[in-house]
């Protein structure tokens, strides 16, 4: 099979090497599956600058999820069997034309869902599953701000965030303040010509331009300040810092 290997760090135009390498074997609780899509995330990304410290050493298959119909499936496996569509968590080999991964990272796909939209679950869907409804437990008119909000998981927790009926704000450059406006983003924030902090803080310093709602409007929930209830922030540093003093009580 073809699998696409990162041979050394640094720029994604010459970090990489086609070639041909032997298919993987399912072992104890493993399937293989026939690659239809793979994911390219963040993850990814910093792997392939040497900045990963849980990633295979080079030669490495990247690749942090799939999605495509089981070729193989291990001993011990009993949910899943040969010929069904699936997307999968790899934790890295993804890029290549035959994949294996644990059962426990194994979804199967409903026929109407295609491998693209599939792959999306894996590392990103999870991702902000675990952070929209694990980690936090979100209220109806709760203020959300959301950074990066454009990106995969952000996009995603924004959708979460609607679906409890949140007040969102999320951030992302200008390129991307329409597309926030339609995935349901109640206050688009063009981090490179405004301060978040300051937008968040005081809105009538700046002359809003936005109609923040001040309630939820199917259950009524007072505000007593413009502070923020939840922050998911994937970026550090001042970012964070700034985050953190936005946090209402509690």
């Amino acid at each position: 099979m073809k699998a696409i290997y990162l041979t050394k760090y640094g720029n994604s135009a010459d970090a990489f090497e086609t070639r041909e390498t032997a298919i993987p074997k399912a072992e104890h609780g493993e399937v293989v599956i026939k690659v239809a899509c793979f994911g390219l995330n963040f993850a990814d990304v910093v792997a392939r600058r040497g900045l990963y410290p849980d990633a295979p050493k080079n030669p490495a298959v990247l690749g942090y999820d799939v999605a495509g119909i089981i070729s193989e499936v291990g001993a011990g496996v009993t949910d899943f069997k040969i010929g069904q569509r699936v997307t999968a968590m790899t934790r890295f080999g993804g890029y290549a034309e035959y994949a294996k991964a644990n059962q426990a990272g194994v979804a199967t796909l409903p026929d109407t869902m295609d491998f693209e939209t599939a792959t999306i679950f894996g590392a990103q869907g999870c991702t902000a599953y675990h952070c929209a409804f694990e980690t936090v437990n979100l209220h109806e008119g709760d203020r959300v701000l959301i950074h990066a909000a454009a990106g995969g998981v952000g996009a995603l927790l924004v959708q979460m965030a609607k679906y409890k009926k949140c007040i969102v704000y999320g951030t992302a450059s200008t390129s991307k303040m329409d597309y926030l406006k339609q995935i349901g983003v109640d206050v688009p924030i063009d981090y490179t010509k405004e301060d978040f902090f300051e937008v968040i803080k005081n809105p009538e310093v700046l002359g809003m331009r936005y109609e923040v709602p001040t309630e939820s409007t199917s259950n009524p929930i007072p505000q007593t300040s413009n502070l923020i209830d939840v922050v998911f922030d994937s970026i550090g540093g001042q970012t964070f810092k700034k985050s953190f003093k936005l946090l209402d009580s509690g």
